[in-house]
């Protein structure tokens, strides 16, 4: 059987300009940055469960339409202090995520004060925190054009003194767009990858040179880190552009992501082992194993992503506790080339040293206790090799 294609594809099509160069940073130096990323990131070791999604739509990815009324929801909590002053700005940027030059009249209006006034304490946790959120557009406030968008977040009126940022996008239908999802062409892949061939309409909007004013993105699963982009049209028929590739817009499969659900920690619920209490809740979940050999097996996910869930809570942004969760990974030695890491939406499809797991040579098994919210995760083990950067 072929591999899953776990599909959740974003066509994303933007104006090109292709001036700066993304900031980069060390694996293992992932708080100590300091400098604006125009990516999802968090800067401060102490913020948690940051998210931003649609209001109505809380696994999907931060998009909404143009003069539409829709609006954003940004929440994080502070494992810190009982209160922060913490204010947000919005950025346009370009295609590729650099400053678009744009004044802020230009892209807002009606700027709202900035200030983040929403905030609560949790309520019957292990670990109390202040869990902080902001909707936005509101009131007055308006987006007057479509792009991509960096979210700011920064402490005591210092814009650099920074929290968090977050990446989100307004969009236009100005074109259309078909596609499928199929079985590679290519033979070594056919197996183990889906390739993606879809077609973009543009009737109704010129496009002069879609081979320069066009920048595609394809996106798996709404993940950042391996999307395909700088593809070129193929075929140019009619007001129709066709991207009929085969390795350049193929995806690897992959299994279904492992899961497992920490909505209640009285019980032990499907992958939970053990549940300890002391001064903070420790759940031990089952012993893993690698899949790399074995058959696909089919079974429903999300897709790598997370659902903060508490049982019997009022609101669980609030009422969900903070707890310990123990991976453990048998695996017959160390992976000599490399790293391997818990990753998945849960460590922002990044290899982070929060997520990394370590050998333990008595019991033959990677294991890592990380620290996270009571909900419904999906995730998987990746590999970092040292040698390739891959």
């Amino acid at each position: 059987m072929i591999s899953k294609l776990c599909i959740s594809l974003l066509f994303l099509i933007t104006l090109s300009n292709t001036n700066g160069l993304l900031a980069q940073y060390a694996l293992d130096e992932y708080y100590q940055q300091k400098e604006l990323m125009y990516e999802d990131h968090v800067y401060k070791a102490g913020i948690k469960t940051a998210l931003l999604h649609p209001l109505t739509a809380e696994m999907s990815l931060p998009i909404i339409k143009l003069n539409s009324g829709e609006q954003l929801l940004l929440s994080f909590d502070d494992l810190y202090d009982d209160y922060s002053n913490y204010s947000y700005g919005i950025e346009h940027c370009n295609a590729n995520w650099t400053p678009s030059g744009l004044l802020t009249q230009e892209y807002i209006s009606n700027m709202p004060d900035g200030y983040i006034r929403s905030y609560e304490y949790s309520l019957n946790t292990y670990f109390s925190y202040t869990h902080y959120s902001v909707v936005f557009p509101s009131g007055s406030s308006r987006l007057l054009k479509s792009g991509n968008y960096l979210l700011k977040v920064w402490a005591n009126d210092d814009p650099n003194d920074l929290v968090l940022t977050k990446r989100f996008m307004v969009y236009e239908e100005l074109v259309n767009i078909s596609g499928e999802v199929k079985r590679p062409t290519i033979v070594e892949i056919n197996k183990t990858h889906q390739e993606v061939n879809f077609a973009i309409h543009h009737s109704e909007y010129e496009i002069t040179n879609p081979f320069t004013d066009l920048q595609v993105v394809l996106m798996q699963n709404n993940r950042w880190d391996n999307s395909i982009k700088n593809l070129k049209p193929q075929f140019l028929q009619n007001n129709r552009l066709a991207y009929n590739y085969n390795r350049e817009s193929s995806f690897p499969g992959g299994n279904e992501f492992r899961f497992f659900n920490i909505k209640d920690t009285r019980t032990l619920s499907l992958n939970m082992r053990h549940v300890e209490r002391d001064s903070v809740i420790t759940v031990y979940l089952r012993d893993e194993e690698s899949r790399a050999i074995k058959n696909y097996t089919l079974y429903g996910d999300i897709n790598g992503e997370f659902l903060i869930i508490r049982t019997d809570a009022t609101s669980a942004a609030t009422e969900a506790d903070y707890v310990y969760v123990d991976f453990f990974l048998k695996y017959p030695a160390p992976i000599e080339s490399g790293d391997l890491y818990v990753f998945g939406k849960v460590s922002d499809w990044k290899l982070l040293r929060d997520y990394r797991l370590e050998y333990d040579y008595i019991r033959n098994a990677y294991r890592a206790r990380i620290q996270l919210k009571q909900g419904y995760y999906n995730y998987m083990f990746a590999t970092y090799d040292k040698n390739s950067g891959t």
